[in-house]
């Protein structure tokens, strides 16, 4: 058998599901019904022409019972039966309620009340009728589609206008106070005077609310302005603080006239939407000067019970703050706001509006706390070349920056420091000061003493531990902080050492200071700070540092020997000036005066005469020369003395010869091409090895280098490798050239009978 079942709700639940989704407290229901009310009376005194001001709305609040009471256009009888009674259906959307700009139109009617009333009376009066309805039900007595709302007519003399009256849900409170503060947020600025249990909660002036928003702002333009559908009059204020306000007024979409304005304040928090001044909820209008206030306009709608608007009435509101922003950003690049505002300058630096920047200052160098407007930064100072610098390193500030050329220095913060540099490279045209390292050599000439010493030393160092021959080391002004600057060029490895390093300055302090040290410390300098920088060009292997510096003295490479018979005794070629009938001031006049006039030309700081500088030679005893090894010191000059000795001996250790006792004839070449290297004051350094021995002269700049390299037959005596600075003993006759052996390598050189020879090669390189 087949039968047919009907379909049915539990009315009560189900509209209290759907109530509770729209109006989800008392206060909300309220809300709706003031609106409602207020909607009655726009029509009213737009069929009518009455005064808003002479309406009113009157709210009581008792226990548990609400009533909201105005004198509106009131209901037919249609109305209340296919309009409020019937969900769905809105009785606002004929020519007189969108003539009248009504607020509500979406027809929810008496249900929504359901959501927080257990019963409801209506009783209404329309101004064409000389009947009042009365209707009535309770919450558990509704059914859909059945005949449940009591409806009475009745004749009497009552004036037009509504009166809802509910009783709420226990488990729903609601006081006066609570009550009042909720709808001011909404009814403040309405017109119609609107009491609560008596108290007024309407009719505040919205000018007035404008007005004390807008104290400390000063108008800057007024003007007609357009984007897209919108075009409006816009008015621009700022204040002491460089922040915009905004009034837009005669507001236009399409080229139809709105009713309303917008007000906007940079920073001004929310945004409220209001629709004939109620009130409506809350709008997300973003922007980047972050701007709140006021739109009260006619195209705002708000959506069925929830404090939000329809998409398209946000929508309006975006188009109408894009418009505003972007027509106060051109009012404000015309002021010295422009330069103030952050968010100004945010906004046409992400619009790419960047002309607009023209306003905006940049310091200027080398007056110190000097600023321009970037626009007038092309024509500043005219005579002047004019850079950017973006860093922040002093030293190129100091560098570019003079009475001859301007630098205009880029702030280091956004959206300033970008806006700058998008103005400076599109519009301004001008260069931009080098923003890789700087590097100002300091000359020999400018350096003291021991910065020269520290600088040989450093020098002697990665030639002899490191195997480097090809460096250049050297002080240096250097920019951007850098304390080592590391560059090769045509395979010289240049090192510029900051002349202000906190390092090396303690370094160069102790040459004075505590001398005994002062090696100690240039080793450590270079170990734990040059090394860091060079180790990618250091040889990988004591032999491949070794075969670097071997293949630029093979070139000079000869064979050096020297028979028993080459044997001399040193007392006899330096006998007066060993036994004090010559002193070391006439070895030096002897010389022609060519070391001291090498320290005059070189270094002025080692200029000083013999007798303040080297008390100590004169007279007849054996006191040492006080040559110091980490000092170019002249050569022991006998130039009238010709001898056929390859070797020197000298039987006593003398103070004079700094403890020597054996001295090696260079090879006749090497006498011939660089001899007048060794006639110059120099230093003496010694490195030995295996079968190696290897002399570093170094001429007083530290720029130049001697190397006299002496390949042996057999093995040193000596297992350790070794090297050192040895004080300048070299002797130079009329047709030898001498250097001193010192006592660890003296077997390596003495000959009893026979034979011996070795291979030698020199160079000199810088």
């Amino acid at each position: 058998m087949k039968e047919r079942i009907a379909f049915d709700v539990e009315t009560e639940r189900i509209l209290k599901i759907l109530s509770e989704e729209i109006y989800d407290s008392p206060k909300a229901f309220l809300r709706e019904n003031v609106q409602n009310a207020y909607d009655a009376i726009l029509m009213r005194c737009t069929a009518t022409g009455l005064s808003i001001a002479g309406r009113k709305i009157e709210i009581t609040i008792e226990k548990e019972r609400l009533s909201v009471q105005d004198d509106g256009i009131g209901m037919t009888e249609d109305v209340l039966k296919n309009n409020f009674w019937k969900a769905g259906s809105s009785g606002k959307k004929s020519e007189l309620a969108q003539l009248s700009g009504v607020i509500g139109t979406f027809g929810i009617g008496a249900m929504a009340n359901f959501g927080v009333c257990t019963a409801l009376e209506v009783e209404t009066r329309h101004i064409d009728s000389s009947v009042t309805l009365v209707s009535s039900v309770r919450r558990s007595d509704l059914r859909i589609a059945q005949d449940c709302i009591d409806l009475e007519r009745v004749a009497d003399d009552r004036s037009p206008g509504t009166i809802i009256r509910a009783e709420l849900d226990p488990s729903f409170a609601i006081d006066e106070t609570s009550a009042s503060e909720y709808l001011s947020h909404y009814v403040r600025f309405v017109p119609v005077p609107i009491y609560v249990n008596g108290r007024l909660i309407s009719q505040q002036l919205f000018e007035e609310t404008l007005g004390s928003r807008a104290a400390g702002f000063e108008e800057i333009s007024c003007r007609s302005v357009s984007r897209d559908q919108f075009s409006a009059t816009l008015r621009t204020f700022t204040d002491a603080q460089a922040r915009v306000l905004a009034r837009v007024e005669g507001i236009s979409l399409n080229n139809n006239p709105l009713s309303g304005e917008a007000f906007f304040v940079q920073n001004g928090g929310q945004t409220m939407g209001f629709r004939k001044l109620f009130g409506l909820a809350p709008i997300p209008a973003s922007g980047l000067y972050a701007f709140g206030g006021f739109v009260n306009l006619d195209i705002l709608c708000p959506t069925a019970g929830r404090e939000a608007l329809s998409r398209e009435s946000i929508q309006h509101v975006a188009n109408i703050v894009a418009m505003i922003e972007a027509e106060v950003s051109r009012d404000m690049a015309e002021t010295h706001s422009a330069d103030q505002n952050q968010q100004f300058q945010q906004y046409i630096l992400s619009q790419g509006l960047i002309p607009l920047a023209k306003n905006v200052k940049i310091t200027v160098l080398p007056t110190r706390g000097k600023e321009v407007t970037l626009g007038d930064v092309k024509g500043y100072e005219p005579s002047k070349t004019k850079l950017f610098y973006a860093g922040q390193d002093a030293t190129i500030l100091q560098r570019f920056a003079s009475e001859q050329a301007n630098v205009f220095h880029v702030s280091q913060v956004n959206p300033r420091r970008k806006l700058q540099l998008r103005y400076l490279r599109e519009i301004s045209g001008i260069d931009e000061a080098p923003e890789k390292v700087i590097v100002d050599p300091i000359p020999p000439a400018q350096l003291a003493l021991d910065e020269a010493m520290f600088l040989v030393q450093v020098r002697g160092i990665l030639l002899n531990d490191y195997f480097m021959p090809d460096i250049e080391v050297g002080f240096a002004q250097i920019s951007h902080g850098v304390d080592l600057y590391i560059e090769k060029k045509d395979d010289v490895l240049h090192i510029a050492i900051n002349r202000n390093m906190s390092a090396a300055r303690m370094v160069v302090e102790s040459y004075k200071a505590a001398h005994e040290v002062f090696s100690g410390f240039v080793k450590d300098f270079v170990r734990e700070h040059v090394y860091l920088q060079i180790r990618d060009h250091v040889p990988s292997s004591t032999r491949q540092g070794r075969d670097a510096l071997y293949r630029r003295l093979k070139e000079n490479e000869e064979l050096f020997r020297y028979e028993l018979s080459d044997f001399g005794e040193i007392e006899l070629l330096l006998a007066d000036y060993l036994a004090g009938k010559a002193d070391l001031e006439q070895v030096l006049r002897s010389s022609g005066g060519r070391g001291v006039g090498q320290r005059q030309e070189v270094l002025k700081e080692q200029v000083g005469s013999v007798e303040e500088e080297l008390p100590s030679v004169f007279g007849p005893s054996d006191e040492p020369s006080q040559v110091n090894e980490f000092e170019a010191s002249p050569p022991i000059m006998r130039p009238e003395i010709t001898s056929a000795m390859k070797v020197l001996t000298v039987a006593s250790n003398y103070a004079k010869l700094n403890g020597f006792q054996m001295f090696l004839a260079v090879s006749d070449r090497m006498a011939k091409s660089e001899g007048e290297f060794l006639r110059q004051p120099h230093m003496t350094k010694l490195m030995w090895g295996s079968h190696r021995v290897i002399y570093v002269f170094t001429n007083a700049t530290g720029d130049l280098n001697l190397y006299y390299d002496i390949k042996l037959k057999e093995p040193l005596e000596t297992q350790t490798t070794g090297g050192a600075m040895f004080p300048t003993t070299t002797i130079v006759t009329k047709d030898r050239i001498y250097v001193p052996v010192p006592k660890v390598v003296e077997p390596a050189f003495k000959i009893t009978d026979g034979t011996k020879e070795f291979y030698v090669r020199f160079d000199t390189i810088p």
